[in-house]
């Protein structure tokens, strides 16, 4: 038997963080004028410089740096829709560096250019595009969000890129939100731990690693609450709810050093969070500490008269958010009304030259970190350049779509494929291109299709670099298997030639289904039904029919209403959105050469009213989802056994003179809890161990439980491991009926359960 330990080297080593700005950057403000300062607060679109057909207009960047003194760019950039690779992005950012820096101004300040490159920098051509973060959530690894954000920050310094905005930090509460899949799930400590590895990873020692790029944690705060499930629609929240479930992931970002921050579009109970004292100035500033530069979304600033129409025009809009919050720079990001209005305020005394400087010095004191005011240190590094797209990457998105893949349903053991199954038919729309298991914020800003908006698969730009699932079982299954793919129905449902295959499936010895759904990105793609296409489910219960073994896979960035295709299939595999490399790790863990472990990073619901079903709702709340929150079957069986408390079981500590320390008391030493897990088959397995806590009363309603803590670890056949957990009084601190956020903590019974194993204490609070 051994005792896992988790550590990892992201956690052991020392990492920079934002700091108060240094006398450099103050000797540059007091000589620095007034429009250089707004400049640098100014963050415009690539569109703005670049010519039709995607060349850089020179003219244009002399101009916006000749007279808006621009501090920043974002987007992709690309030729007649064709994206530019590392050599071409550094070339355009580079002329842009240089016609920027030879204009006439006090200082050369370099731009900074951004990206959202959420899984992998992936609007440049043939760098590595990972999986998506959903599916880092369900792997239960963090040391796989350290090792793809530290690859992708290297792919993007190879391109003159310094800045990505990731990781994303929302917890997706509604799963109508069409963002689900960007985020790590719904729970606090998932995504927490998930957002300090990525953060580790993008950043490293970036004030001297010029590997190193800053990152973003967004969108501050509750953005993942919609009321609707529409994107960008307001949220109504209470502020225990923000505070206990939606901060702690930012907290821990913070804490881990993050170097930017973006805030939301959203309104929280009518207030736009980005013109809000409450929420980017208390809260962001002074309670959580974050130093660091703070960025508004896209035409966030705008949208608060064309939008939440809580002012009449721009004016008044620069005024509000720059006067209320900490906001920076804003990401107008398609004119300079965002530049000439605070010239204007500034000029008429309605903002005052130190809140400006409050913001550029934190722009500079970012921009001089990463090196960019060093000669030449906004360049692209030749040496990264020849790195981009190595087999440790391909690797790197191979193991997180390996780990993530979640095995729901596995009737009388169907799946792995045995020696059985000599021919299998491939059928659905997501069985043969890589656009459907990338997603959105690929390629382009909706995905891989043909018109860069909604249309057809288009896999044209991964230029070869992935596997299909159609492709991936080809590779995979045993020397001598027949396979072939049918389209059989649309990605909408529609029928193409589901008749032909269910005459063609009778000859074969399973079924893999691949369902699921189209590419979208933010608010295109909102839907008004959470349920798959009916004709989607249809197909599915017709091949059923068949008698044949059906195997589901659900390529989906959101958990979608299945109706009968759980009692259709003999196996159900969620696979997220496992990114282009996704379909060689689909077919191993068919076949076998994968042992699944990903679990579930949120709640699936059952009904397709369940829209806001989330593991940690309160417990007297109506509970029946059709999977729960880390749900996932392995070709292993694993026993949980033998909990104790510095040794002792749960049965001898009620009745031993050790029954004292039962009591959880804050201040004192963490307790350790141990259990023991027990692999009882012949298969090699990895299993994720979840530790929850749960209160059996206390002033408000409590959680049903809360995850605090987890391990995800390698058993061998036969063999039994011991898992560590620390308890401490903390894991039970909640926002109470005084509204102190996390300072209220009650006594009383508690547990801790793992697996089917549970643990009783008691907490004892003094004050």
């Amino acid at each position: 038997m051994s005792i896992q330990s988790t550590e990892a080297r992201y956690e052991r080593d020392m990492y920079d963080k934002p700091t108060p700005i240094d006398g450099v950057i103050i000797s540059m403000l007091e000589r620095m004028t007034l429009p250089e300062k707004i400049g640098q607060m100014t963050q415009l679109n690539q569109d703005m410089i670049l010519l039709p057909d995607g060349t850089l207009n020179r003219t244009a960047v002399e101009h916006y740096a000749k007279n808006y003194h621009v501090g920043s760019y974002l987007n992709q950039l690309a030729s007649d829709g064709v994206n530019y690779d590392v050599e071409g992005y550094a070339r355009i950012i580079e002329e842009i560096q240089e016609i920027t820096l030879s204009v006439e101004s006090t200082f050369k300040v370099p731009i900074i250019y951004g990206l959202d490159s959420i899984h992998g920098a992936h609007y440049i051509a043939n760098t590595t595009i990972f999986p998506h973060g959903i599916n880092l959530g369900a792997s239960f690894n963090p040391e796989l969000a350290y090792h793809s954000a530290s690859i992708t920050a290297r792919e993007s310094r190879a391109a003159g890129v310094h800045w990505t905005f990731a990781p994303v930090l929302d917890i997706p509460v509604n799963k109508l939100w069409p963002r689900v899949y960007e985020n790590f799930g719904e729970d606090p400590l998932l995504s927490s731990a998930m957002g300090i590895a990525a953060i580790r990873g993008y950043q490293g020692k970036y004030k001297s690693d010029r590997s190193k790029i800053a990152a973003c944690m967004k969108h501050f705060i509750a953005y993942g609450a919609p009321w609707t499930g529409q994107d960008r629609d307001s949220t109504v929240v209470s502020d225990r709810t923000v505070y206990d479930y939606f901060l702690p992931g930012f907290q821990a970002a913070v804490d881990a050093g993050v170097a930017t921050t973006m805030a939301t579009f959203i309104d929280i109970n009518g207030e736009p969070v980005v013109a809000s004292e409450k929420y980017l100035k208390r809260m962001l500033r002074d309670r959580m500490k974050f130093e660091g530069m703070l960025v508004t979304d896209w035409e966030e600033i705008k949208n608060l008269y064309t939008l939440h129409k809580v002012v009449a025009n721009n004016e008044e809009a620069v005024k509000l958010a720059i006067d209320s919050s900490s906001l920076d720079m804003s990401m107008v990001p398609q004119d300079t009304n965002f530049f000439d209005a605070m010239i204007q305020l500034v000029e008429d005394g309605k903002i005052s030259m130190a809140r400006v400087d409050e913001s550029v010095g934190r722009i500079l004191q970012l921009k001089k970190d990463l090196g960019l005011l060093a000669e030449d240190g906004w360049k692209g590094d030749k040496k990264l350049q020849k790195m981009v797209g190595n087999e440790e990457g391909v690797e790197v998105a191979l193991n997180i779509a390996r780990e993530s893949i979640t095995l729901l349903e596995n009737k009388d053991d169907v799946l792995p494929f045995g020696e059985n199954i000599k021919s299998v038919l491939i059928v659905g729309p997501t069985g043969n291109d890589l656009g459907h298991m990338s997603g959105g914020w690929t390629i382009q800003w909706q995905g891989a299709t043909v018109d860069a908006w909604h249309g057809d698969i288009d896999d044209t730009q991964f230029y070869g670099r992935g596997v299909t699932i159609h492709s991936g079982i080809e590779l995979v299954a045993p020397k001598g298997t027949l396979i072939k793919y049918m389209q059989g129905f649309k990605i909408d449902g529609m029928d193409v030639n589901m008749d032909e295959v269910i005459m063609t499936a009778k000859d074969f010895d399973a079924i893999v289904v691949c369902a699921g759904e189209h590419v979208y990105a933010e608010l295109p793609g909102n839907i008004h039904d959470i349920r798959l296409p009916y004709g989607q489910i249809e197909s599915v219960k017709r091949l059923s029919q068949t008698g044949k073994p059906v195997v589901t896979v659900l390529v989906e960035g959101r958990p979608r209403v299945l109706d009968s295709i759980p009692d259709s299939s003999n196996a159900l595999l969620q696979v997220y959105l496992p990114g282009p490399w996704g379909g060689k790790a689909i077919a191993e863990v068919l076949f076998g050469k994968v042992n699944p472990s990903g679990r579930l990073p949120y709640t699936y619901p059952k009904h397709s009213a369940d829209l806001s079903l989330n593991y940690w709702r309160p417990v007297s709340d109506t509970w029946d989802p059709l999977y729960e929150f880390g749900h996932g079957l392995s070709y292993s069986s694993f026993t949980y056994s033998n909990i104790t408390y510095m040794g002792t079981t749960k049965e001898n500590f009620l009745t031993s003179n050790m029954y004292e320390n039962r009591k959880i008391v804050p201040g004192e030493a963490d307790k350790i809890v141990t259990i023991e897990i027990t692999n009882n088959s012949p298969v090699d397995g990895k299993e994720s161990v979840l530790m929850y806590v749960q209160q059996n009363y206390r002033r408000v309603t409590p959680p049903a439980k809360l995850l605090k803590g987890f391990q995800k670890v390698h058993i061998a056949s036969g063999m039994t491991t011991a898992v560590q957990f620390n308890i401490n009084a903390d894991m039970f601190r909640y926002t109470g009926i005084d509204g102190i956020p996390n300072a209220t903590l009650d006594n009383g019974p508690v547990k801790v359960l793992i697996g089917d194993q549970s643990f009783e204490f008691e907490v004892q609070n003094s004050t």
